[in-house]
């Protein structure tokens, strides 16, 4: 009975939902909902505070701030360089030699005697003869010696052999180029003795010689035979002409390979003061630059003696050879040869007389090589010649450095101190002030000023000390080999220094002033040295145990944020957006919630209504940690027409403001954190 009594109720309910869907309305029913959602969640930690990168954990798992910038004269360019040394030079040929030649001529018995073919081979008596002529034999001697010279120096010899049976009583010759006719020598013998021999040297300073010569025996007169005597047809007055010594002014020929061009030199380095007795190259070229209007191909040779490959053997030489230049034209070549890894003595060509420093001997050879092949050339052809060595980089120098000054004034970026905003009290910190030199170099180094800056609020705080950074501090220079640098550390804490204070100002930048003086006190014997690792330097590490107290700190994230689509929030009524925290920190704290579109506009903020806030985590007394997370919810009204605004929101930046009760102090731990939970409570308005 009760159950029908209640299907009966059911029916009757379910007729009367029909019978108000189906009839035509003259006014709206309507009713309220809740819709809870949580929209974002997200977690503060330390790592939000300073980088994890500079958090250095202890074993009770508190925590370090560390960090370390370092400033430095940290190059061997920075107190040296090595100028690229380049010399011009316009070289003539200084000499040309020709090689020593002979060539030998017979004035036959027959042509002197023709009825002595009669008589060839027997036993007869010859008569007197003379004979005088205007012609002569054609001599080609251009294979032998040339086609044509000039010459500076030069001597031609001629050497009468009389292999007759009887005496030359008189002999008289000329000797003269064959195409014009142009005397080179000319001369007489006398009584000249069967089968003897005499010379004559002429001298051919200033001449001219062809190749084809005429050789013109104006006269001979013999003597009769003192009886009979062999008759040989073959045999007579044989000439013997024999160029030695040539040194052309200009010649066309067959060359010998010769040395053109000797020199040795000296070159001087200008360091701007600095005195060097030898330098490692890292990476460096001897430049070669030619001009050259030779006809003949040349070969040059450019060589530092005072040289040693690092590790091996050997010294810096290079031969580029020189095209031969068209006639009338000239040839051009460019050439950079490496000289990497090569020791250079800088002290000239010996150490054991001046000068001794800054001199690089080197001599440079201009030669032809035998080539067979016929050219012209003259003392008055020439080569310009650009040689030295270029973009040298040392890999070490020794020497004397000289005195050098440098006065280091830059801005460093604290990137630890670069999210924090607000104002923190430390417990303790402490600067190490780590101070290198590898030169092998005195050094000083005085401290000027080292400024701290908060460049979010402009606030500056100098570092003020009475340790030895008061005055000029003297860093020795390093020992090689091994290279060992020479360290010194001053440590500044809150006992000798406003270090506290200096850090306290939370800088995201440092302003150091420094004045570094380089070989201070000279140098001895000019043994100082430098490699291109080699670095004056100073090391700012910041130690700071983070036990800290807090005011107005704020910690920050941004999260991504996507409300409801537009179905779901046209009907809402009113309603708030509720932070559900979890703070294992021991700080109070106010939250603040900024809502920004797609395009980074902030579209509104939101601060929590009155009376909510985060609370702070319980300390324990003993241990100095907190005790479990508090657990706060803070609650953000949120009107109607911010709700509309919430439609285009797509992330929202929670800012987290923390502060410390009665001015206290607590150390870090990493497990700390704040973790936020953003629920919307809407109410929702729905209509039927």
């Amino acid at each position: 009975m009760a159950l029908f009594v209640l299907m009966r109720v059911v029916y009757s309910f379910l007729f009367l939902i029909l019978l108000l869907a189906s009839s035509c309305r003259k006014e709206k029913f309507s009713y309220e909902s809740n819709w809870i959602t949580p929209l974002v969640e997200t977690t503060l930690t330390l790592g939000d505070l300073v980088p994890d990168s500079l958090l250095d954990r202890n074993n009770d798992s508190s925590l370090n701030v560390v960090y370390e910038a370092e400033y430095a004269v940290s190059s061997l360019e920075d107190i040296l360089q090595i100028p690229d040394r380049v010399e011009s030079v316009e070289v003539s040929l200084t000499s040309l030699v020709l090689e020593d030649r002979s060539f030998t001529d017979t004035l036959t018995l027959l042509e002197l005697y023709p009825p002595s073919l009669l008589l060839n081979g027997t036993e007869a008596s010859l008569p007197a003869q003379e004979i005088t002529t205007n012609e002569g034999t054609v001599l080609d001697v251009t294979e032998q010696f040339f086609t044509t010279a000039t010459f500076k120096e030069g001597f031609i010899d001629i050497s009468i052999s009389n292999d007759l049976p009887v005496e030359a009583e008189v002999l008289e010759f000329e000797l003269r180029n064959f195409k014009d006719k142009s005397v080179i020598v000319s001369g007489v013998f006398n009584d000249i003795s069967a089968n003897s021999i005499v010379s004559e040297s002429y001298d051919l300073a200033g001449k001219t010689v062809d190749g084809v010569l005429e050789l013109i025996v104006i006269k001979v007169k013999t003597r009769a035979s003192n009886g009979e005597v062999l008759i040989d047809v073959s045999k007579g007055i044989r000439t013997t002409i024999t160029i030695r010594n040539l040194k052309p002014q200009v010649a066309t020929a067959i060359f010998p390979a010769q040395n053109l061009v000797e020199r040795e030199d000296e070159t001087k380095y200008d360091f701007g003061g600095p005195e060097l007795t030898e330098v490692r190259v890292k990476s460096g070229f001897i430049l070669m630059k030619v001009e050259s209007s030779i006809e003949e191909a040349i070969v040059l040779n450019y060589t530092i003696p005072n040289s040693k490959k690092w590790g091996s053997v050997g010294i810096i030489t290079k031969e580029w050879t020189i095209p031969a230049a068209p006639k009338g034209e000239t040839v051009y070549v460019e050439e950079r040869f490496p000289i990497d890894d090569f020791n250079i003595n800088l002290w000239g060509k010996s150490n054991s007389s001046a000068p001794d420093f800054n001199h690089i001997y080197n001599e440079l050879t201009a030669s032809i090589k035998y080539s067979g092949i016929e050219r012209t050339l003259s003392l008055d052809d020439n080569i310009s010649i650009e040689f030295g060595l270029i973009d040298v980089k040392p890999t070490v120098v020794i020497g004397d450095p000289g005195p050098h000054s440098f006065s280091l004034k830059d801005t460093l970026s604290l990137k630890a101190f670069d999210n924090l905003s607000g104002k923190v009290s430390l417990d303790d910190a402490m600067i190490s002030l780590d101070f290198f030199n590898s030169f092998g170099i005195q050094a000083n180094l005085t401290l000027n000023e080292l400024v701290s800056e908060n460049t979010k609020n402009g606030t500056r705080v100098k570092l003020v000390s009475d340790s030895e950074l008061s005055s000029a501090l003297l860093l020795e220079k390093a020992t090689n080999p091994p290279l060992a640098p020479y360290e010194r550390t001053v440590t500044l804490d809150k006992y000798n220094s406003n270090i506290k204070l200096f850090l306290e100002n939370i800088p995201n930048k440092l302003y150091p002033d420094l004045d570094v003086i380089i070989r201070p006190n000279g140098t001895i014997n000019r043994t100082d040295f430098a490699f291109d690792v080699s670095k004056v330097s100073v090391n700012f590490k910041i130690e700071a145990p983070l036990t800290i107290g807090l005011d107005s700190f704020t910690l920050t994230t941004t999260e991504n944020f996507n409300l409801l689509g537009e179905n779901e929030t046209q009907n809402i009524k009113e309603g708030k957006i509720i932070l559900k925290v979890k703070n294992s920190f021991p700080f109070q704290g106010d939250l603040r919630l900024e809502f920004v579109d797609g395009q980074g506009e902030v579209l509104f903020a939101k601060l929590p209504d009155a009376g909510s806030r985060m609370e702070a985590a319980e300390v324990d007394a003993n241990t100095g940690k907190t005790v479990g997370q508090a657990e706060s919810e803070v609650a953000l009204s949120i009107s109607r027409s911010e709700f509309q605004l919430l439609k285009s929101a797509e992330q929202v930046e929670v800012k987290v403001t923390l502060n410390t009760k009665d001015a206290n102090r607590f150390k870090m731990y990493s497990d700390y954190g704040v973790e936020v939970q953003l629920i919307t409570d809407f109410i929702y308005e729905n209509k039927l």
